[in-house]
């Protein structure tokens, strides 16, 4: 029996001495089971028993399979943290970020939640969210894992109001079957501007109601997010570097915009209503990842992807969506334990079940490369690929608290220029006057 009682001091000890004393550290939980399970049940015991139980909830809007998932993880991880129970609160997309604004801070919100990225600077700025550097450093997070542009738009004013739990990037698909009717190679999607431009010459077909390839034209959030990516890969930016003034009237930003025009205007795309593509009425479109998981089961027809076509002269980019999960101003160790939940959420191994059963792309470049993700991937969809291995030029958008005023002034410009109203000159100045106005009274 003395033998025991020494053990068990031994064992505190050693948690102590790895600092694991501390009220809520996710290190010190993790560290003290581990060496407790090892050596003594009745150290266990104690140990548990001396940890204060914690009820958490967690407010997210991610429905059907996402939601399934979600809450078969959630579950796993109450089973094998005993103390800790989770309670997910589905909120429609529409409903979440209101609610999270008028409760933060009153005791009548979650403990944490998830939000759209582009969510993120106005989450941050309302004071309601919790600095997350301080956790991250003392739970030892690999920080330089995470897609560096990914952890952008949760910084705010130097600090770190989040971590990314999920998302998704623009790549190329293209109509198999209209490729071979055109005599184009089904197994040679284009690889620059130029081929592009002459792949859709060569697959469009006007007449009887084909477009060579789809853009989005019609004005909002569409038209932007899609225009970014060709405005990046000409080498150009939306906004400035520190995010005063639109950088976008530019000669790069001229290349991406009478790029669009010329496709228009050569016949090989049209200002024709967005969803042309998935109705066969178009050789190629630049869409999102999930539409793979979308048509997977019961594709339309026989479709490829591949990595979006950039100019020969430019870079490869697109731009990505997503969540990123954060915790709310509540006491110590409700805030810490929520963040256990977090960063067990978006270590790799989790991530790596998350993705395979969602289709969500990687957040951190060590998911991207795990060599059994990837033959997972291989086996089950390879038309994922692309995405995945071109999740590490997704860029975000601009990280401001107006940026959904701006899409929508800056949109509405470019539609004129696409729709022949105003040149490319006159469609940018006029945006980037709108854009500038919008910063500077915000």
């Amino acid at each position: 029996m003395g033998s025991m009682r020494r053990l068990v001091l031994l064992v505190c000890l050693m948690v102590v001495a790895a600092g694991c004393g501390s009220e809520g550290s996710a290190t010190s939980t993790s560290s003290a089971t581990t060496a407790v399970e090892t050596t003594a049940d009745v150290a266990t015991t104690s140990t548990v028993a001396a940890a204060e139980p914690q009820a958490l909830t967690f407010w997210h809007y991610w429905d059907g399979n996402n939601g399934e998932v979600v809450v078969e993880l959630i579950d796993r991880y109450v089973s094998e943290n005993p103390g800790v129970t989770i309670e997910p609160v589905f909120l429609g997309y529409g409903d979440l970020l209101p609610r999270l604004l008028t409760t933060g801070g009153s005791g009548d919100g979650p403990d944490f939640a998830i939000a759209d990225l582009v969510w993120m600077p106005k989450l941050a700025e309302s004071g309601t969210l919790v600095a997350l550097d301080g956790f991250v450093e003392a739970a030892g997070i690999d920080l330089d894992d995470f897609y560096s542009e990914l952890l952008e738009i949760d910084r705010y004013q130097d600090q770190l109001y989040g971590l990314p739990v999920r998302s998704k990037n623009l790549q190329l698909f293209y109509n198999k079957a209209l490729f071979e009717a055109a005599g184009l190679d089904p197994e040679a999607p284009p690889t620059d501007w130029a081929s592009l431009q002459e792949s859709a010459a060569a697959c469009g077909d006007p007449a009887a109601g084909v477009t060579g390839v789809e853009l989005y034209t019609e004005p909002g959030e569409g038209l932007t997010w899609q225009f970014q990516v060709y405005l990046w890969q000409a080498g150009g930016e939306f906004l400035s570097e520190d995010l005063s003034a639109a950088a976008f009237n530019t000669s790069e930003g001229e290349a991406a915009l009478q790029y669009w025009v010329d496709l228009i205007e050569g016949g090989e795309s049209s200002a024709a209503p967005w969803g042309q593509f998935g109705q066969g009425a178009a050789c190629m479109v630049m869409d999102g990842s999930w539409m793979v998981g979308i048509w997977s089961a019961d594709p339309p027809f026989d479709f490829g992807t591949a990595a979006m076509p950039f100019p020969v002269d430019g870079e490869m980019a697109t731009n990505m969506g997503g969540e990123q999960g954060f915790i709310m101003a509540t006491d110590p160790a409700r805030q810490q334990a929520a963040f256990d939940f977090l960063a067990w959420f978006t270590s790799t191994e989790t991530q790596i079940e998350w993705d395979q059963r969602t289709g969500f792309m990687p957040v951190r470049a060590s998911v991207a490369a795990d060599p059994d993700y990837l033959s997972y991937i291989e086996a089950n969809e390879p038309r994922y690929l692309p995405f995945v291995e071109n999740q590490q030029f997704a860029r975000s958008r601009p990280a401001v608290t107006l940026y959904p005023e701006i899409s929508d002034a800056f949109s509405r410009e470019l539609e004129r220029a696409l729709l022949g109203e105003a040149t490319v000159a006159e469609a940018l100045a006029a945006a980037e006057t709108a854009v500038n106005d919008i910063l500077a009274a915000g």
